[in-house]
């Protein structure tokens, strides 16, 4: 199912391999990335590549902010980072977000 997933979204492998080991990198193998938004709708071109960080405890700022500049750094595309802590209460919008959002890999 997972492939299947992975299939639904507009990022190719080598776009995905870049996200798993920058986030693995800078946040920790724990870290499970979700995508939603416009890169999950195949009839849409271009757009900016929306990312939820499901994590056990919040994210520093600093960790974010490092994600998001080398993320777009390395993926030449404009990044925004939600994170979803389990340890805090969703906003409304995450909770939005993180129900129409696809996995991009299981967390090993």
């Amino acid at each position: 199912m997972a492939a299947e997933l992975k299939n639904l979204m507009r990022l190719s492998c080598e776009q995905q391999g870049v996200i798993i080991d920058t986030v693995s990198s800078l946040a920790g193998s724990g870290v499970e990335v979700r995508v939603y938004g416009s890169r999950l709708d195949k009839q849409l071109r271009g757009g900016d590549l929306d990312l939820i960080l499901k994590s056990a405890e919040p994210l520093g700022y600093l960790v974010l902010a490092e994600l998001k500049m080398t993320l777009e750094e390395r993926l030449q595309l404009p990044v925004d980072i939600i994170n979803c802590a389990a340890s805090k209460k969703l906003s409304p919008f995450q909770s939005i977000a993180l129900l129409q959002s696809q996995p991009l890999r299981d967390v090993a």
